[in-house]
């Protein structure tokens, strides 16, 4: 039988899926009754919050638009932001390179090759005063994507520009990652431990989540990555699972420095994927919430009910967006951003079609606003609050969800916590398994992808935007720092880093963040203070 008489017969036959399963491996029925989930829930806006922490959600406030954002300059990143803020995004979410990642500055021999390209390079204060020119901080939620202990540096440089244009700590409104696990997870583990180890780093973000909570009222402490675990390509009940018992372990720490329950929990948040098994990543959100819920009330005597709210961001999952046919990549972005919306996130970022190729050009990120307006304006999924609530197969899947997740969170409980078993290298031992799943799956068919491993086009030749930075960037940063260093007055720089040094290697316990935030407003780069706490940990770079 000819390749052409082979399709034909399968377009006779019907054609079907490969499996019936979940991405996660559930198996599912022919159709689910009543039978299947015979509890009702409670209401959205209340308690577990199963269907919303708002009742009215969308039809009182829509989502957040919050794309991400950050290449090259901060110049360039300024002018980037405010083009999408004139196409009607909602929220700031700002990217560093790596090398601002690692505590580099551009002159720093290993962050050369990675000026600009991931993120946008910041090292000085001015950088940040550039990133953020004519961007009033006091009403636009910004997101700072940064772990520790480098997280303590960039919430710094923002406090200090806050104050300088006059703008009171408890007016600022945002959030800062600060985690130094979930941001880098994966093979970068090797990498971010290689500049700092994690431990330092934890408590370096527990210092800066202590002055935050202290002074920043309205500010989000951490926002635990859960959507960079997922781009490994774990599945959604290890995410869930690997996110609330990370979430579990920041809050017990930070009740063991003496903080109470109801002071920090209303500013945590989370930051979760959505993948393409649309319905599996609605419940998976239903079920979170209520997890949470259940774990900051039960667990820790939470009487805030804000305490109890799992608030979330959610990006589109970038790992099934392929380089080929890249345009596909536009209508999984979209049904990826509806089950956003019918989880009932409160911000989304929806990943660019040209994920596969480059950082998404000025057309790509427009693309990804219109597409969430689309779905705001146009849909009507926003009038009424979680639309899918009552159907016999989501609420199975919530709960088949909610099962799923507890069991991995008992592993990790029993195994001491997330941190623990991230530093002992469970959580890595996860990571790799489920990447050689997701491997074979694609491999066998039992995953399918458009483009990929079915309907191929094997002579398929690419014709899309790509976008590039200027050619100069690089040498014009690393000229910047190098002047920087040379013009500014030294003494009170070393004199900073030195008391940062003595601080951090005589007080084991000592918070930290306000000598940080004296270097720099001294002056000091973000490698140097970087350096400082390095030097003190006994922790050198590698040449």
């Amino acid at each position: 039988m000819s390749q052409d008489e082979k399709i034909y017969q399968r377009y006779l036959e019907g054609e079907r899926p490969p499996n019936y399963r979940t991405l996660s491996g559930v198996e599912l029925k022919e159709f689910y009754t009543a039978e299947d989930a015979p509890r009702e829930e409670s209401p959205p806006g209340e308690y577990p919050y199963t269907r919303g922490i708002h009742r009215e959600m969308y039809r009182k406030r829509f989502w957040t638009r919050r794309q991400q954002s950050g290449f090259g300059t901060p110049q360039e990143s300024n002018a980037r932001l405010l083009y999408l803020l004139e196409q009607g995004q909602t929220g700031l979410n700002v990217d560093t390179d790596m090398g601002s990642k690692l505590g580099l500055d551009p002159d720093h021999e290993l962050a050369r090759g990675d000026v600009g390209l991931q993120g946008t390079s910041v090292t000085t204060y001015e950088d940040m005063e550039e990133l953020f020119r004519d961007i009033p901080l006091d009403k636009v939620s910004t997101t700072l994507i940064v772990q520790p202990p480098y997280s303590a540096v960039i919430t710094a440089m923002y406090l200090l520009m806050a104050r300088k244009q006059g703008i009171p700590e408890s007016s600022l409104i945002g959030t800062i990652m600060n985690c130094p696990i979930t941001q880098l997870a994966g093979p970068a583990f090797q990498a971010a431990t290689h500049f700092f180890p994690i431990e330092q780093a934890v408590k370096i973000g527990l210092d800066t989540m202590e002055y935050c909570v202290r002074n920043m009222p309205k500010w989000n402490i951490v926002n635990i990555n859960a959507y960079n675990i997922r781009e490994t390509g774990v599945n959604a009940f290890q995410e869930g699972a690997f996110a609330l018992s990370l979430g579990a372990d920041y809050v017990q720490r930070l009740l063991d420095r003496g903080l109470a329950i109801d002071d920090f929990a209303p500013r945590i948040a989370f930051f979760t994927a959505a993948h393409l098994d649309f319905f599996e990543e609605i419940a998976k959100i239903r079920a979170m919430r209520r997890i949470w819920a259940r774990i900051m009330k039960e667990r820790f005597g939470a009487q805030n009910e804000r305490s109890c709210w799992f608030r979330t961001a959610i990006q589109t999952a970038a790992l099934p967006l392929t380089a080929q046919q890249p345009l596909n990549n536009i209508v999984r972005a979209t049904v990826q951003t509806l089950a956003a919306a019918l989880a009932g996130t409160q911000s989304i970022h929806t990943t660019s079609y040209d994920e596969a190729f480059s950082l998404p050009t000025e057309e790509s990120h427009k693309l990804s606003i219109r597409t969430q307006q689309i779905i705001a304006y146009e849909t009507n999924v926003v009038k009424t609050a979680d639309p899918l609530g009552g159907s016999h197969f989501v609420e199975w899947l919530t709960d088949r969800a909610e099962e799923e997740i507890l069991k991995i969170m008992d592993t990790i409980q029993n195994k001491g916590g997330f941190i623990r078993c991230f530093l002992d290298g469970w959580v890595e031992e996860q990571i790799r398994d489920a990447r050689h799943k997701y491997a074979r799956e694609m491999e066998d068919g039992e995953r399918l992808s458009v483009g990929v491993n079915t309907f191929r086009e094997e002579d398929e030749e690419v014709k899309i935007k790509i976008f590039r930075t200027s050619s100069d960037m690089q040498q014009q940063r690393i000229e910047y720092i190098e002047r920087y260093k040379k013009e500014r007055d030294q003494g009170p720089v070393e004199r900073v880093l030195e008391q940062l040094y003595q601080k951090a290697e005589g007080d084991k316990e000592a918070n930290l963040f306000a000598p940080i935030m004296e270097a720099v407003e001294a002056g000091a780069t973000m490698g140097e203070i970087s350096d400082a706490l390095r030097r003190a940990e006994n922790f050198e770079i590698p040449v």
